[in-house]
């Protein structure tokens, strides 16, 4: 028992949340444009009136070009301090049914701290190129895409609707249940929006 308890550990996260599925879907592929969005709280202690922090994650995609911008946008006010960290990832995405898969090439960080009252500030900006390949799910009643793994700025975390997942791509009744609790998460979002 010990040991199939490991072995299932040590194959989390699934290596299919990485690709599409290679059966054809039962349902037509989804057609995503537009923009999604999380919704996303402000990450404020509710008793400190020096500290603001606040969040954006949105993806934008363009169906000509099979391309995506996902952005994530994170800033701090803390007393007369001010901190904007803003990461673009770019990519391809591919459709199979209601599956997505994005594919991130390059991401571009830029980092943003000053104080108010001062005219200085200090900014930097890097360019990485990128392999990271993740996992969606398109809903089409909620206009709503998913990500099978929680992240959040290209930062992963070991939890998310493929906890609730037994069979790879099935959107059975045990999907359906995970997907709807993972989206009605109201700290730690997981469920992008169309907003546009």
């Amino acid at each position: 028992m010990v040991i199939i308890t490991l072995l299932l550990y040590d194959c989390f996260p699934p290596y299919w949340i990485r690709e599409l599925p290679k059966e054809p879907q039962t349902a037509k592929n989804a057609y995503l444009s537009g923009t999604f969005q999380k919704n996303l709280p402000p990450l404020s202690p509710l008793t400190s009136v020096n500290y603001k922090e606040t969040h954006l994650e949105k993806i934008k995609f363009n169906p000509v070009e099979n391309t995506f911008v996902k952005t994530y946008v994170r800033e701090v006010i803390d007393g007369n301090k001010f901190r904007r960290i803003n990461l673009e990832g770019r990519g391809s995405y591919e459709v199979q049914g209601n599956w997505i898969l994005l594919s991130t090439s390059e991401i571009e960080t830029t980092e943003e701290n000053w104080k108010f009252g001062e005219t200085s500030k200090f900014s930097t900006k890097t360019m990485k190129s990128s392999s990271h390949r993740l996992l969606y799910h398109f809903d089409p009643l909620s206009d709503s895409i998913i990500p099978m793994l929680y992240e959040t700025g290209y930062d992963e975390k070991p939890f998310g609707v493929v906890e609730g997942t037994r069979i790879p791509y099935s959107e059975n009744e045990a999907f359906q249940i995970s997907r709807k609790n993972y989206a009605s998460k109201e700290y730690q979002s997981h469920v992008y929006t169309r907003i546009r």
